[in-house]
Parts: structure tokens; C-alpha cells; sequence
């Protein structure tokens, strides 16, 4: 089996910079109580280690040589604080004469000295201790007595600074927490404004079409350093599509016009001996109305690349007033009433009655409305009806051609409007896909505009609409 990939899903900028943005403030933060912390602890440490020191130096300046451990413990007595617990350890590790010490010390009752952990890896180090819900640092020095050395023990209760250590960070926590929401209250604004010019750029370049290739260009001056390249790089596209499609229009209109003399001399005499049947056998005759109806086809689609080439090229509105829209309908449907075997029907309401006026011309709507019809015929090949509908409102006229055919499916809506564009199930059916492309271009021109949609009763609902407009005074 082929492996699926997955196509990338959108993103919005503006969103990553301001997640972005946050999670640097965040971590910043994150940093900074790390960094309170560790420093703490190494503060915690270097003040135990010092008054541990302090009162090992203190000893020494009494010759403790001369002294038993007895005085020692008496002087370690003295120098006792409410966080700081000081005592000698016999050769076995046996604490001596500090349990008159220990009263004044905060530790847990119950809680015996020879359970506490020495320290290990040195004089300088320093051992964690938590007992009863309380945590506290312990080390060791040694001095001599005489022939001997003993060892001093220090404890130190350290629960009130974590406690406020603790409160410290509480604090920093809720700091970071006011600082993100004040960060991204702040940023949210700034990125709008600071990436509007995209969204300007982007709206830009959606207004430029193929009616203003030449005449449109993004202005490079007016745009920030960083998108100056991304216009300069549109605006050199734009000149290489303009070109190419002026190129295109020209080769299109050149190629029309040679075409249309050779395409009616093939059509013309090929009608000229269909003609002559007598002297034809019938597989001749039908060889020459096959040739007359190609060469039709032809013509009829070099006549519609010249209208589209002609609307292209003027590239505004023709000129156009009120017309009789019900007239038009009336002329378009008795033209074809006998190329339609008997399909076509006006809705009531569509011709009789007052008149409806719309802004346009004449000629170029009733093509619009012819091609509809046997763009209707051609696509739905059964009995069913082309019904012709007319609605009117204070400002719109819409016309309708709705067949009952297979319809026409919501992705093909739009693309079936565009030049050689048509639908996926209508390769076995004969045509250009340049017709309705026509239609679009010239009800555009004339200010209006051309849509399809469901048929009330299925097939597809083709539809026309102008601009309504007062009747012509009478003359």
C-alpha cells in the first residue's frame, strides 16, 4: 500500500508569535525561581558552614588541649542558639553532655543524636536531615585534645528559612502568572498592528485581477523592510502574467480572425452541394451535412473567442440603457422554439403584462439567453422541459433557465464559468467549454453577473441578472 501524507494543516502567525512570546515569559520566570532557589540553598550552606567555623574557632582560642571534653561541651553550651544545636562525639560516635543542650534546641522529642547521618565526603560537608516535619543541616569539625582528636557535630534548623523561601516563591509564582496576562494583553494589539501590513499586502494583491494585470501594482515604498522583497517578487509576477496574457489575447483574436474566412468557405460550400442531392449518393450527403455542422461548431466558437478576446481587450463596461427584458425573452424563444423540438416554455408572467426594463444591451443579453438555452438542450438530451422565468424586484432582474437535467454538482459551480472549463461528467458530450465563459464576460460587462443553482424539481437553475431600470420615455 502507498503511504498517505498528510498535507500540512494552516497556522496563524499571529497566534505563534504570541504563544511564543508567552512560553519565553514563562520560562523566563521558570529560570528565575530555579535560580532563587539553587541560590537559597547554597546561601543556607555557606551561612551553616560559617557559623560552624566560627564556633570550632572560637574552642581553638581557648586551647581546648588543655580542656576535657567536659569544658568543651560546657563552652558549646554557651555558644548555643535557638536554630543552632553544638556537640561532642565520643571515638564510638556517641554524642557527650548534650542533653542539657538539647533542651534548648528545637528538635523533636524522642528523637536521639546518634540516628542522625554524618555527614559524608569531608570537613566541608553538609548533610539534608528531616525529622518531624521539620528539616534540618548538619556537618562536622574536628579538633585535638591533647594526643587525641574528637569531633564536633553541629545541627541547624533550617524549616523557617524554607519557610520563607517558600513564601518567596509563592509570590514569584503568582508574579510570572500577573506578568504572562499583562505580556499577552500587551503583545496581542502590538502583533496586530505590527502584521497588518501583511493582511494590507495580501488584500492587495486579492483585488488585482486579469482586468487589471497592467494597471495594478502593490506599492514597494509603502510597505515594511521585511515584506519589500515579497512585493517586489509580485509585482515582477504581475509583469510576466500581463505579458503572457496579452500574448494570449493577441494570438487568440489573430488566430479567430484568420479561421473565420476558411471556416465559412468550408461551411458555404459544403451547403452549396448538400444541395445538390440529386446528383449525391446518400452517404455523400450525410459526409457534407456532417462537414457543415462541424464547420458550424467552428464557427461558432471562433465567434466566441472573438467576443471574449473584444471584452478583454476594452477591459469596461459597454455602454448600455434600459431595455425590454420580456421583448428579448419573446425574440430569443421564438428563434429557437424549432431547434427545441417543442421543449421551450415561458413561465406566465415572464412576457405578458406590464414590461421589464433592465440596464444592458439588448443584442448581448438575448446571447447570453441563447447560449443558455442551448447550452440547456445540449446537456439535458431528454423530453423534459427548458422552462424561461422572469423575476423583478425594485432593483434586480434575474432570469432563469431551468432544465431538468442531471444538474450541475457544487464543486463545478464556478469552474464550468471559466474559459474551457467543464464539467468532469460531460466529457462524452461535444463542446468548448468556451459558452458560458462568454455569458460570464458579458453579463459582467454589461454590470450584471451569471450563477447557477439547483432546479426547483432537480435539473439546473441558470440564472441572469441585471440591474432594473426605468422604462425609456415614449418617443
Amino acid at each position: 500500500m502507498g503511504s498517505f501524507q498528510r498535507s500540512p494543516q494552516p497556522f496563524s502567525i499571529r497566534q505563534r508569535l504570541l504563544g511564543l512570546s508567552l512560553l519565553a515569559v514563562l520560562g523566563g520566570y521558570a529560570l528565575l525561581i530555579g535560580a532563587t532557589a539553587l541560590l537559597a540553598s547554597q546561601e543556607r550552606r555557606s551561612q551553616h558552614r560559617s557559623t560552624a567555623a566560627s564556633m570550632r574557632q572560637v574552642l581553638l582560642s581557648r586551647q581546648p588541649a588543655s580542656q576535657s571534653l567536659e569544658a568543651i561541651s560546657a563552652s558549646l553550651a554557651r555558644l548555643i542558639s535557638p536554630n543552632v544545636l553544638g556537640w561532642v562525639e565520643t571515638d564510638q560516635g556517641i554524642p557527650y553532655g548534650a542533653a542539657d543542650q538539647i533542651r534548648l534546641f528545637s528538635i523533636p522529642t524522642g528523637v536521639s543524636l546518634t540516628r542522625l547521618p554524618a555527614p559524608k565526603g569531608g570537613p566541608e560537608a553538609i548533610a539534608v536531615v528531616r525529622l518531624g516535619g521539620r528539616t534540618y543541616l548538619t556537618s562536622a569539625q574536628s579538633i585535638r585534645l591533647g594526643a587525641r582528636s574528637v569531633r564536633l557535630r553541629f545541627l541547624e534548623d533550617i524549616s523557617p528559612k524554607l519557610a520563607q523561601q517558600r513564601l518567596l516563591l509563592i509570590l514569584l509564582v503568582a508574579a510570572a502568572g500577573i506578568a504572562t496576562l499583562f505580556t499577552g494583553l500587551l503583545l496581542r494589539p502590538v502583533l496586530l498592528r505590527g502584521l497588518s501590513p501583511l493582511e494590507d499586502l495580501g488584500q492587495r494583491m486579492q483585488a488585482i485581477s486579469t482586468d487589471s494585470l497592467d494597471s495594478q501594482r502593490v506599492l514597494v515604498a509603502a510597505q515594511p523592510l521585511e515584506l519589500a522583497p515579497i512585493a517586489l517578487a509580485f509585482n515582477d509576477l504581475l509583469d510576466r502574467l500581463s505579458a503572457s496574457w496579452e500574448r494570449q489575447r493577441s494570438f487568440a483574436n489573430g488566430v479567430s480572425h484568420e479561421l473565420r474566412t476558411p471556416i465559412s468557405l468550408i461551411r458555404n460550400y459544403a451547403s452549396s452541394l448538400r444541395r445538390r442531392s440529386h446528383a449525391l449518393s446518400e452517404q455523400q450527403a450525410e459526409q457534407l451535412a456532417l462537414i457543415e455542422d462541424e464547420a458550424g461548431r467552428m464557427g461558432r466558437l471562433v465567434a466566441d473567442l472573438l467576443a471574449l478576446t473584444r471584452i478583454e481587450a476594452h477591459r469596461t463596461l459597454m455602454p448600455y440603457e434600459p431595455f425590454d427584458v420580456a421583448l428579448a425573452i419573446e425574440r430569443v424563444a421564438q428563434r429557437l422554439r424549432s431547434r427545441c423540438d417543442g421543449r421551450l416554455r415561458i413561465c406566465p408572467g415572464a412576457t405578458q403584462g406590464a414590461r421589464t426594463f433592465a440596464l444592458g444591451e439588448a443584442d448581448r443579453f438575448e446571447q447570453c439567453l441563447a447560449n443558455l438555452i442551448e447550452n440547456a438542450q445540449k446537456f439535458d438530451p431528454g423530453a423534459g422541459p427548458i422552462q424561461l422565468r422572469l423575476d423583478a424586484s425594485l432593483d434586480r432582474v434575474v432570469v432563469h433557465v431551468i432544465d431538468s437535467g442531471p444538474g450541475v454538482p457544487d464543486n463545478e459551480k464556478a469552474r464550468i464559468f471559466e474559459r474551457f472549463g467543464r464539467g468532469r461528467h460531460t466529457s462524452a458530450i461535444a463542446g468548448s467549454g468556451v459558452g458560458l465563459a462568454v455569458v460570464r464576460a458579458l453579463m459582467e460587462a454589461m454590470g450584471g453577473s451569471v450563477s447557477v443553482v439547483d432546479g426547483p424539481q432537480g435539473g439546473a437553475d441558470f440564472q441572469l441578472r441585471l440591474k432594473a431600470a426605468a422604462p425609456l420615455p415614449a418617443a
